[in-house]
């Protein structure tokens, strides 16, 4: 038995059981973001790596960095007129003003949220922040704890 398929199945039930199955006992959103997002697609494609051909761990590398260094959320529960409404309602709590770009919005000239619906209630949402600001970390903070506390 290879030992290293063994481990890699293994830590993706962990993290299956974790991003996964939890929230959704609870009737909440799937929501996968930084190091543990990035971890779950490494580990899957990984898995499909060493069973079918080694040349697509440079693909799931790839992948696990885009997630990571994109800083993007990946939501899966919420239809995306609950995401908008969840960025104004942050946008409001966080006592700033936002403009609409192209593709997205504008916080404070500090931040530009990208929402992408990609399929039945799966979004992508991308951020980035000009500047390093608190006021722009808040905001991302409401907005998620907004997402996750949504019933599907």
């Amino acid at each position: 038995m290879n030992y290293t398929l063994l481990i890699l199945i293994m830590l993706q039930l962990l993290l299956t059981s974790h991003l996964f199955i939890l929230p959704l006992s609870k009737k909440r959103p799937v929501f996968l973001d930084g190091i543990e997002g990035s971890l779950f697609f490494f580990t899957f494609l990984a898995i499909i790596a060493t069973i079918i051909h080694p040349l697509i761990y440079i693909f799931a590398l790839v992948l696990a960095f885009f997630v990571y260094y994109t800083h993007c959320w990946i939501v899966y529960g919420v239809p995306m007129e609950r995401i908008n409404n969840a960025l104004d309602r942050a946008i409001i709590g966080g006592k700033s003003t936002s403009v609409k770009k192209n593709k997205g919005l504008e916080i404070d000239d500090n931040m530009f949220v990208r929402i992408v619906h990609l399929g039945m209630n799966i979004c992508f949402i991308q951020y980035k922040n000009k500047i390093y600001s608190k006021k722009s970390e808040l905001i991302k903070q409401i907005f998620k704890k907004f997402i996750q506390n949504y019933f599907i």
